[in-house]
This record gives structure tokens, sequence and C-alpha cells, in this order.
């Protein structure tokens, strides 16, 4: 067999398709099995994506996120007779939204499931993108034959068509978005254009858009093509004319329903898209936006014009100017268009520079680019791309976005590392269709997939103790016995005990990740424990305990007894959400420890925390215990101090910025109360006081004494100090 060398073609894709060597004896006299066709990978690419459509949720366990409950909530509209862009605009073309609507009103003839009601819309609008996805496998096939069936070898025009299986974004994009169907039409248009069916790749084209809009980028690349391959320069001109005529009466005809019936909600559409704001790109993080796409304003005005939710300080037709003008210098430069690689390549780029520029990116928009990446690289350089591209996308959802949405220093990490890919693979596209204009950057490129992959993973590295950190200060935030295990990691809490007895293994879960380095932690019981077997664990901590604190729930005001094998509780508080807490002498009586600071209004200070937070801030939080709670409300002070005592700055409030006043408070509660202190931006490096009290409506500062008996200077209690470098 002889096997053509292509010199476009990376060594290593070369290198795979060489001639194997010659089988031994044994070898020989076995039966040759048929290589595995298309037709068998296509089916089972199908079974597989329509498989996970119902047997997969998109999100998994952290958090089912697609755009089926938004379809599903507008087509719900229909039973009240109102239909997108008759009755209402939309961000996206109609057609996408009607076949939602359809899917919907089918779906209503058949037994709703109990489980989730949202499983037949599901399944039949999802139905249909799988329908697309398997045209989008066979699409990248028609395309990888004609980039690599001159070289006789199935294996070689197969690899970019089980790359794009084994890819897991086109996957969860299928599963939740629609964006397959309009990369269907995109890569339909291609196609079409290689094969020289102007008229179709024009429909395709204009269908394309009335799905989604990206599709239109495909416009100057299908005119480039024409231009390249006419006569003359006045017949390219027609030709490209004639394309895009041909896409706009597509577009026309799809449309022409809606300008007859209601043409607003078309130009409203039309307007939301320039005017909503950007979200997830370096344009974004340049307008100190950290959030995801939303499109605002009211979807039943059709004169509705207040479609950001941030305020543009970027000028944006500059921009847009300076990339368009790049784009066409790039665009009107001389290269081989005859040459479906090189046509490949021009719509690659053009998918990558449309991203750079792009005021907006959701991580779905990635399916765009990625089957050109493995159809021009099907080798290491490719999947290396994919997979770096990948990760950056489940970084930003579902980690920034559902896991630590306050750690902003990962999305812009996320976000700048993939403007530089995107950079980098635009490089890559130019280079396939002028390999000897940009010869003298081969080595930029040869180095750059190693280079970004020591990037992010140096990037890993280095923020994830920052993310693990915001990670699990939302979660506490969120948790119901937040004000107990704050209270526990204080240093006054510690002090007193060592040992954490928890009364069963749910507490357990909530309690060790934030406890764990500063306790000895066991479950006195739990439904995990078999019946007669000892507790090993908990018998080895109370052996070596003097003291202890016990954790438990109880409801009512009704004193619990506690179990006998722990020993005799010192003193008692009680948290939210039924939360109580006891300290427990193990071995004969004992006293309660004392309050930090007893008030003359019956309030106890029992601990107290400092800590530094971003952007010159410093929380302090305090923990009152209600001992004999007032019937007026206090105001709680929290000042920081120099040296010579001389105020800094401070928090002056009601408890808890005013949500738990002190008139409301319970005899043996305890409360949480925390302050943010904004700090002088010149603040000088040292070591600052951090004193905290309350004061009446009078202005007059309650006393605050020691266990001794003494009272503190101007009723200040100090509760810690902050070094500032």
């Amino acid at each position: 067999m002889n096997y053509t060398h292509y010199t476009t073609m990376d060594s290593e894709l070369i290198e795979a398709h060489k001639p194997p060597p010659q089988p031994g004896a044994d070898a020989a006299d076995m039966p040759r099995q048929p290589a595995l066709g298309f037709v068998w990978v296509f089916l089972l690419f199908l079974v597989f994506r329509w498989l996970a459509l119902v047997l997969l949720r998109p999100g998994g366990f952290i958090r089912d996120w697609s755009d089926f409950d938004t379809f599903l909530g507008f087509a719900s509209l229909s039973d009240y007779g109102l239909y997108p862009f008759l009755h209402y605009w939309l961000e996206w073309p109609p057609l996408l939204p009607w076949v939602a609507v359809g899917a919907y009103q089918l779906s209503l003839h058949l037994p709703a499931w109990t489980d989730d009601p949202r499983l037949w819309f599901v399944v039949i609008l999802g139905s249909i993108y799988v329908l697309f996805e398997a045209g989008n496998l066979a699409l990248i096939y028609a395309l990888s034959k004609r980039l690599y069936g001159a070289a006789g070898s199935r294996s070689a025009v197969l690899r970019p068509v089980w790359l794009y299986a084994l890819l897991f974004v086109p996957l969860y994009t299928m599963l939740g978005f629609f964006d397959s169907v309009a990369l269907f039409f995109l890569l339909l248009a291609l196609h079409c254009a290689l094969r020289e069916q102007l008229v179709r790749s024009a429909v395709a084209t204009g269908v394309g858009f009335m799905v989604k809009l990206i599709p239109a980028i495909f416009l100057p690349v299908a005119v480039r093509q024409l231009w390249s391959l006419a006569a003359d320069r006045r017949s390219g001109l027609r030709d490209g004319a004639l394309y895009v005529v041909g896409a706009a009466l597509a577009v026309l005809v799809l449309a022409a329903p809606f300008l007859v019936v209601q043409p607003a909600w078309l130009l409203t559409m039309g307007r939301a898209a320039l005017g909503r704001s950007s979200w997830e790109t370096v344009w974004a993080i340049i307008e100190g936006y950290y959030g995801f796409g939303v499109v605002g304003g009211d979807r039943l005005n059709a004169t509705e014009s207040a479609f950001a939710v941030h305020a543009a300080t970027l000028p944006w037709w500059l921009i847009a100017l300076i990339f368009l003008v790049l784009y066409a210098v790039i665009w009107l430069q001389r290269a081989d268009y005859t040459q479906p690689r090189n046509v490949i390549a021009l719509t690659g780029f053009t998918v990558t520079f449309f991203l750079l520029y792009s005021k907006g990116y959701s991580p779905q928009f990635l399916v765009y680019l990625l089957p050109f990446v493995i159809l021009l690289f099907p080798n290491r350089r490719g999947v290396v791309y994919s997979l770096l591209l990948t990760l950056l996308n489940v970084l930003e959802q579902p980690v920034y976005f559902v896991l630590v949405p306050d750690a902003r220093q990962l999305l812009v990490g996320v976000v700048v590392t993939r403007w530089l890919t995107l950079g980098v693979l635009a490089l890559e596209f130019a280079f396939v269709i002028w390999p000897s204009t940009l010869a003298r950057l081969a080595g930029v490129r040869r180095y750059a997939p190693a280079a970004l992959s020591i990037l992010v993973g140096v990037g890993l590295l280095a923020g994830l103790p920052s993310v693990a950190q915001s990670y699990a200060q939302r979660q506490l935030q969120q948790d119901p016995a937040a004000p107990l295990i704050g209270y526990l990691d204080t240093q006054q809490a510690r002090a007193q005990a060592g040992t954490l007895i928890l009364e069963d293994h749910r507490m357990l879960r909530q309690f060790r990740p934030y406890l764990g380095g500063a306790y000895v932690i066991r479950v006195l019981g739990g439904v995990n424990l078999p019946a007669g077997a000892r507790n090993r664990a908990l018998e080895e901590a109370l052996a070596s305990a003097q003291t202890l604190w016990f954790v438990f729930q109880q409801e009512g005001e009704t004193t619990r007894a506690l179990p006998s094998q722990l020993g005799y509780a010192l003193i008692r508080y009680r948290f939210a959400n039924n939360y109580q807490l006891a300290l427990v002498a193990r071995h004969g009586g004992g006293a309660p420890p004392p309050p930090l600071a007893r008030l003359t209004n019956g309030i106890n200070l029992i601990g107290s925390a400092v800590e530094k937070m971003p952007e010159h801030h410093t929380r302090v939080t305090l923990y009152w215990w209600a001992a004999a709670p007032p019937t007026e409300s206090f105001t709680v002070f929290t000042h920081i101090l120099d040296a010579t005592g001389r105020f800094i700055a401070g928090h002056d409030s009601f408890p808890a910025n005013g949500q738990l006043p002190t008139h409301t408070w319970q005899r043996g509660w305890v409360y949480a109360d925390a302050h943010d202190i904004a700090l002088p931006s010149d603040l000088p490096p040292g070591r600052y006081a951090v004193v905290a009290g309350m004061y009446d409506y009078n202005m007059e500062r309650v006393r605050a004494g020691r266990a001794d008996g003494s009272v503190y200077e101007d009723f200040a209690i100090p509760i810690g100090e902050l070094d500032l470098p």
C-alpha cells in the first residue's frame, strides 16, 4: 500500500498511519477482523447521546443547571395564549422557542412523571438536540473525509470523529442547551460551501442565524472563498453578494410570519443583542462584572431598552472598529481557498476571533470552536487545547458560579487564561493558512500547548488554597450551625476544652471540616453503630479528656439530661436552629468558666474573632450570651485603635447589622454578631488594638467588667490585635 506524505499534516499524525510491522506466522494464521466503520461509530454515538439525555442530569450532583427550565417557563405561557415574538420577546431568534412550545404542548398529552414533571418536555425537546448532535458528527466525518480521505486510511478519517465523540463539552451542551442545533447549521454551511453548493450553504447560514446569531459568522468565510474561486475580482464580489442575499432571504422567509404580525418583538430582540452587558470575558472583568450572562428588561414590553445589568464603561464602538479592521486586514491576505483545509482553518479562525472580540461568553459557546480544533489538529496538540478549554469551562461553571461564587480571583484567572488560549488558537489556524508568512512564529506555536498547560497547572496550584477557603467560608455561612461552629473556633472556646463530642454522624459532616484541626472530634452514637458494639473511639477520647464540649439538638425549653458517660455539665449555651452546647467536666466538680466580660445590662461576652478581609477590611465577630436579656436595644461598637489609643476605624450598629436587636434576645441564648470594618487605604503597617462594647440610647457606654470585678477602661473590652504588614 502506498502512503502519500502531506506536508501540512503534523508529523505525529503521519507517524500514526505508517504501515504496521509484519505479523509473525501465528498472527498471519488468525482471521482478519474488518475495521469499525463510521456507521457503527455513528450508532454508538447516537445511542450514547440519547441515553445520556434520559438517564443523566446536567450538573450532576452539584446542580441541575440548563436552559430546559428556561424554555419550559416561557413555553408554558402558551397555556394562556401567549407565544414568543407574537406576544413577548426573547434574547434568542424565534425558531427554537417555537420548537420548545411545540415540545411542551406535545408533552401535555403524556401523563406527568411524579418524581420530575419536566421529564417528557426534556425528552421531547432534548431528542431534537440529539438528532442535530448526530448530524454534527456526520458533518465532522464528511469534513474529515475532505481533509484526510486522500491518504487512503480509514483511521485517519475517523480520528476527528472519535475525538469529537469523546469530548465532554458537546455532550454537556446537548444535555441542557441548544447550541448543538446552531453548530449543525454552521457546519452544514461549511460543508455545502466546500461542495460548491452555494445556495444550500447560504440557506444553512440563514437558518442557523434564526436559531442563534452565531452561525452568521460564516458569511465572511463564504464570501472570501467565493472571491478566491472566481475568475476575476468582479465575479468574486458578485458571487459573494449573491451569497449574502441568499442568506438574508432565508432569514426573511423564516422571520416573515413575525414581521407581518408584530415586527416590534424582533426589533426588541435585536436591540437586546446589542444592548446587553458584558459577561465572563476580559471586557466584563475590566468593567468590574463577575456574574454570568443576564439580559434585563420586561419581555412583555416591545419598547424595552434597559437590557444591561451593569453599566458599560468601555468604548464598545472603538473596540468593535479595531477588531473589524484587524479582521479585514487578515481576511484580505492572499491564500489558496481552493484547498478545503484553508477554508476550514479560516472558519476556525473566524470563530476564534469572534470569541476574542465577543462582549460575552457562556461555557456552551465552546462547542462552536472544538470541531475545528479536532479537525485540523487530530493529535496531541488538538487534544491538549480541547482539554485546557474544557478544564477552564468546568472551573468557570460549575466551580466558580456554583461552588465558590465569592472567589473572584478564580474567574479572573479563567477568563484571562481562556483569552490567551484563544489567541494562541487564532495563531494556530492562521499558521495553517499562511505557514510561510508566519514561519518566524513556528517556535511559539510549537511550545504553546506546553506553555499553556504549565500556566494552568501553576495557576491551579497557586489558587487552590484560596479557592478552598472561599468554598469553606461560603458553606459555613449557609450552615444552620454556623454560629455554634464559629464560637467553637474562637480562642476562648478552644482554651476550655480540646475534645468535641457530637450527637450523631450528621453533625460530624457539619463540624469536622471546620474544627477537625482544633479538636479531637468523636460521635456519641448513630445508626451506623451496630447494636451491642463498643464505641472504642469515644471511649479513648473520654479516657484522656478533663473537660469536653458536647453538641446536641433539642427543641423547646426543657433542660435535657446529658448522657451519663460524658460527665457533669458546667454550663450550657443555646444557639439558633435548636443547637445546644454544653461544657462538660469529666472528673469531679468544677466551676463554669468566666466570660471575657460581664456587662451590667445582663449580657456576657464569651468569645470573639478578628479576621483580615480583602480590600482593606476587617471582620470582628462577637459572641454574646444573654444571661439576663435586657428589655431595651443597645448598640454595639467595634473600634480599631493605634498604639496611643487613638481611634482609627470602627463600626457601630445594632447586633448583626440590626437583625438581632438586644430587646428580642432570650435567656441562655448565644448570638453571633459580625461587624465589617473598612480600614483607611493609607493606614501604615503596625499592630492595632481591637476593642468592643455596648452603649444605650443616650450614647452612654454599658459598664463592662472582668471576672475579678474590675472594669475595663472606657468600658471597651479588648478582644484582639490586628497586625498589618
